[in-house]
């Protein structure tokens, strides 16, 4: 299995050409969460696979990876502070929307972290630190 590393914050990705990505939801459990940290794009090769985000709200954070590829794909998400790494939560095969949820990190430097599986390869990235 090939591990491949391909992240690009939005900023950079609208610098380089590429086009902007529609608005991340908010988490189902919680609609008044806010954003912090940047959104992180997945890419393999000039294709975006999935967008990367960070939610705080509702008394936690919420690591959130959205699939934006065709075929079969799996995500994984989580959160990760200062060494400390909650368990990933894992989609369903060609689930768009996988969400993790975690209370421990509320007072560290977070920031969501996801992998992408694609045929062989597995592809990481992970959105921009919010303190």
């Amino acid at each position: 299995m090939l591990i491949k590393l391909g992240i690009v914050t939005t900023g950079v990705a609208l610098l380089l050409g590429g086009t902007a990505q529609a608005a991340e939801p908010t988490p189902p459990t919680c609609p008044s969460a806010v954003q912090i940290g940047s959104t992180a794009i997945v890419k393999r090769g000039t294709s975006t696979m999935a967008t990367i985000t960070q939610f705080q709200g509702c008394g936690g954070k919420y690591g959130h990876v959205r699939l934006t590829s065709s075929g079969a794909f799996r995500a994984d998400i989580s959160l990760r502070a200062d060494g400390i790494t909650t368990p990933p939560t894992r989609g369903e095969v060609n689930q768009k929307d996988v969400w993790t949820f975690s209370r421990v990190l509320n007072d560290k430097c977070s920031r969501a972290v996801a992998t992408v599986w694609v045929d062989e390869d597995a592809l990481t990235g992970a959105s921009g630190a919010s303190c």
